[in-house]
């Protein structure tokens, strides 16, 4: 039987630049970088397992896992090289698809990520989560996480959208990916990692504080470090225009250099 493929969205024309979202996440909430960064790059959101139009795929145990459905899909598409962007949970996977492919990586964007599971500061602890989706259930543990990525919680404009996006998480495969979050880390091999790096942080965020991306940066050899004013975790939608921004002129300097 062949393997379901993951559910994505592309929009634009121009290097691909692939976007990964964090737990909970889907394809919608990267709308503002779609529409804003469709003119320059060939944008592909992709569904993880388990979560938005891909809940029907069951979910990887392993990190490692989840960035090998990855490649299998830009295999699927024919893309060969590409940017990746992982918010979170999807930074995660990010790292470990250098890790594990590093030839196919063009650049690298971590945002609101770490380079371990255990996050000492996110709003309540993984287990914690865990437990309470087992008595609330995935949509209830959706509206509790979601509002914490905003610093004016459901009042941002954004929020509604973001929360739409985020329904319809499978809950076996949520419980999954938290197991597997909680046992990984990649800090003793960021040094491997020597693809040119940009670390992104809201001086706000709630779930991975600047000082749990701070590794990231001290650890890739290269990185460069932003730290954005007055958001959250949810950044690249309390701020799209600047979000967009440092993006585009991150991925763009390399390929006006070498033009």
């Amino acid at each position: 039987m062949a393997e379901a493929r993951l559910n994505y969205t592309r929009f634009g024309s121009g290097p691909p630049l692939v976007l990964v979202h964090g737990f909970l996440g889907g394809t919608g909430y990267w709308r503002p970088q779609q529409t804003g960064l469709r003119r320059v790059f060939d944008v592909i959101a992709v569904d993880m397992p388990g979560f938005g139009g891909s809940a029907h795929v069951p979910a990887p145990k392993t990190i490692s896992g989840y960035a090998g459905a990855l490649f299998d899909l830009m295999d699927a598409l024919g893309v060969e090289h590409f940017a990746l962007l992982g918010f979170s949970m999807g930074g995660m996977i990010a790292q470990q698809a250098v890790l594990d492919r590093p030839e196919r990586i063009t650049k690298l964007v971590l945002y609101g990520s770490s380079s371990t599971g255990e996050l000492p500061h996110r709003f309540e602890s993984w287990a914690a989560s865990a437990e309470r989706m087992k008595r609330e259930g995935v949509e209830a543990t959706a509206d509790r996480t979601v509002v914490s990525w905003f610093v004016d919680g459901e009042n941002d404009p954004y929020y509604a959208i973001c929360r739409e996006a985020c329904r319809g998480a499978n809950e076996n495969a949520c419980q999954i990916v938290m197991h597997a979050i909680q046992g990984w880390s990649a800090r003793e091999r960021l040094s491997e990692i020597r693809i040119p790096t940009l670390v992104i942080v809201g001086d706000k965020d709630r779930s991975t504080r600047v000082s749990d991306s701070l590794p990231l940066w001290e650890g890739i050899p290269g990185a460069q470090l932003c730290v954005l004013p007055g958001c959250a975790h949810g950044a690249h939608m309390e701020k799209p225009a600047l979000f967009n921004r440092l993006i585009e002129e991150f991925l763009i300097r390399g390929v006006e250099s070498a033009a």
